[in-house]
């Protein structure tokens, strides 16, 4: 009767414990995933930054890049078409960022912009992938059906450098500058 009681006890502890992960797992989305494109959001993105700024504080040495990407025209997308035409319209970039860069962490942290660190593999591919990115990009456009499939997205990469970077922040103000610049070309070019 002893070992059926503490066999009870021990099932009721594993499964109170399954559903405390459980919870805590439903938060942490709830908190670090942006709703609409199941993508982490600007707190993880923030937490991400603060984490390797930390390993930089230590003296570890890493090679990362920073890429931001940002949606054109998706005012005139939600004026036109509606917010809801918006939201696949950024559904879609996102959709394109991740695939790309698939093995690196994809953020939402603005309405219309995202940000991904790159990595290991994916800092090493980084030309490839930025062509790949171009490439597709180009190929979405020309075949969508409607201006809120094909997601026209700015694009602008960073390589973290000591000598010109003394955070993590500069190296994202230089990707943001070089994006802002991609986004200028890009106008002129259509």
């Amino acid at each position: 009767l002893v070992i059926l009681i503490l066999l009870i006890r021990s099932i009721r502890a594993e499964r109170k414990a399954h559903e405390e992960e459980r919870m805590v797992n439903d938060l942490n989305r709830r908190v670090f995933v942006d709703a609409l494109t199941s993508v982490r959001n600007k707190g993880a993105f923030v937490n991400y930054v603060q984490e390797l700024q930390n390993r930089l504080d230590k003296g570890e040495k890493i090679d990362f890049a920073v890429g931001v990407f940002d949606c054109d025209n998706l005012k005139q997308i939600n004026d036109q078409n509606g917010h809801d035409k918006g939201d696949i319209y950024i559904r879609a970039a996102s959709q394109l960022i991740c695939r790309v860069f698939a093995h690196s962490p994809v953020f939402r942290i603005g309405g219309d912009e995202f940000a991904v660190v790159l990595q290991n593999e994916d800092f090493i591919n980084r030309e490839d992938l930025i062509r790949r990115f171009e490439r597709e990009k180009r190929e979405k456009c020309a075949s969508a059906a409607n201006k809120w499939d094909g997601p026209r997205v700015a694009m602008g990469i960073a390589i973290h450098d000591p000598e010109l970077d003394s955070s993590v922040d500069d190296t994202l103000h230089r990707a943001d500058k070089a994006m802002y610049e991609n986004k200028r070309v890009g106008k002129l070019e259509r």
